[in-house]
């Protein structure tokens, strides 16, 4: 079956009047380049745009492959959300006939949009703040704590879909691959960014622990960024934090784990070597995240000689 490419989208979207079926999209503006046109985030499995409509902003997720049971995934998704909210997930609607394309119906996802930074970016606009990193992380523990008592797992944290808003919230974006308790004994629709994922993780790998091990990755890099922001400078290639996949998959080689496990902070080191022994874990046996991070010595300060070191290492004045 033909599929829409980014460039069929980029074609459709620039009339909105045509191209929707939602009366709120069909009134409304897409945000442009400065080139004039449709301003876009083209990822592997879909292409998003920004679109106000009365005051409101949408994200619209549109795909760029077909994926089997996707309307039942975002209605059993909406069923379990019905009647509570949780604060990082944001309204979203799954719109079976969303986008004309080359005169045919195509799903898409309708969003609202998460106003903020992406946690990339936000950190690297931070390092010279470390506690707001620290504040960060703590708020962190708290979002995955929440999904998790919901019995909910995301499926794909990364920095691309985690949003921090001005105010320093945290929310989360792009629910394709998301766990709820209706779809337990299935396949997972993806895998995941693999600087974020265990490096052995599968399809069977799907259920409400499936997040411990990308939540305990953004955790640790977070408080060892606090402690030493030019672990950025060194690390980050624009398609993770610090970690890539291949420290995960041989750990006991890798320079991030070793400088890591040598951190001036205590819990920095424990965290090291407790995502060291995860790698080595069988995924369907790993412990919660909260279980992973328990007993440590979790300050959420630093003091003010560290950070002052902290932050002229890597921002010389």
């Amino acid at each position: 079956m033909y599929w829409p490419s980014p460039s069929d989208y980029q074609d459709a979207i620039q009339n909105p009047g045509a191209c929707f079926q939602s009366p709120e999209l069909r009134a409304g503006q897409i945000a442009l380049t400065p080139m004039g046109l449709p301003k876009v985030v083209s990822g592997n499995f879909a292409s998003v745009y920004e679109i106000t409509s009365n005051g409101q902003r949408w994200a619209v997720r549109c795909f760029l492959r077909q994926v089997s049971d996707q309307q039942r995934r975002y209605n059993l998704l909406s069923q379990h959300l019905s009647g509570f909210r949780i604060p990082s997930l944001v309204d979203f609607q799954y719109l079976p006939q969303g986008i004309l394309v080359r005169g045919q119906w195509y799903p898409i996802v309708k969003m609202a949009w998460a106003d903020g930074k992406t946690l990339n970016n936000f950190i690297n606009e931070s390092l010279s703040n470390p506690q707001v990193l620290l504040e960060l992380a703590a708020k962190w523990r708290g979002l995955i704590n929440s999904l998790k008592g919901n019995r909910l797992a995301h499926g794909d944290l990364q920095h691309g879909n985690i949003i921090v808003s001005p105010q320093g919230n945290l929310s989360l974006v792009d629910y394709d691959g998301m766990f709820s308790p209706s779809l337990r004994g299935e396949r997972s629709p993806e895998l995941g960014h693999e600087n974020f994922q265990h490096p052995e993780r599968n399809v069977n790998d799907y259920e409400e622990n499936l997040d411990s091990f990308s939540a305990l990755v953004i955790y640790l890099s977070l408080r060892a960024l606090a402690y030493q922001p030019a672990l950025w400078q060194q690390f980050y290639n624009g398609e993770n934090l610090i970690f890539t996949r291949k420290d995960f998959q041989n750990p006991q080689q890798s320079p991030l784990f070793q400088q890591l496990k040598t951190s001036s902070d205590e819990s920095v080191r424990r965290l090291a070597n407790r995502l060291e022994s995860c790698c080595f874990t069988n995924v369907a046996v790993l412990p919660e995240f909260e279980t992973l991070i328990a007993s440590l010595p979790l300050t959420n300060t630093i003091p003010a000689m560290g950070a002052a070191s902290a932050s002229n290492s890597a921002f010389p004045q």
